[in-house]
């Protein structure tokens, strides 16, 4: 497809010469695996542990002890911040104290080791499911990888 775009008597590519530094870099062949492909499985396992029984579950415990040291009414570590209108004293003494709070509860229901293992099953889960793309995607990011250094 032509841009219909020329400078100096060179026609420039659909999309400019970005968008064809890309296509020559991450997208070579069309069973190209795109780059962020391991990026977006990571965030997938994270989303399906946030929705498990188990994290669920501690999450709640961690509100529930939140509540108990006068932090009520934050479901999640997530909307500390937000739910306490931190946002413009990220580091004054009443985030600190926050802070304090939800390390120690924390620490107290275990939320960090069980989202944690439960997060590392979906992952693994992700990483036997997609082990043949996977291993396409890293043979393709070493090539990447030899190509940049060529064009540097």
């Amino acid at each position: 497809m032509d841009s219909g775009i020329e400078v100096g008597g060179i026609k420039v590519p659909v999309g400019g010469c970005g968008r064809e530094g890309y296509r020559k870099l991450y997208a070579p062949t069309k069973d190209s695996v795109d780059l962020l492909f391991a990026f977006g499985l990571a965030s997938e396992a994270h989303e399906r542990a946030k929705g498990d029984s188990r994290v669920v579950e501690v999450l709640a415990k961690w509100s529930a002890c939140m509540g108990s040291s006068g932090y009520g009414g934050i479901p999640t570590p997530y909307e500390v911040v937000e739910k306490l209108g931190l946002e413009d004293e990220p580091s004054g003494p009443r985030a600190v104290a926050a802070a304090k709070a939800d390390v120690a509860c924390k620490r107290e229901v275990n939320l960090v080791g069980v989202w944690a293992a439960v997060e590392k099953a979906y992952q693994e889960r992700l990483v036997e499911q997609y082990a043949e793309t996977l291993a396409l995607y890293q043979r393709q990011r070493e090539a990447r990888f030899k190509l940049a250094a060529q064009l540097a």
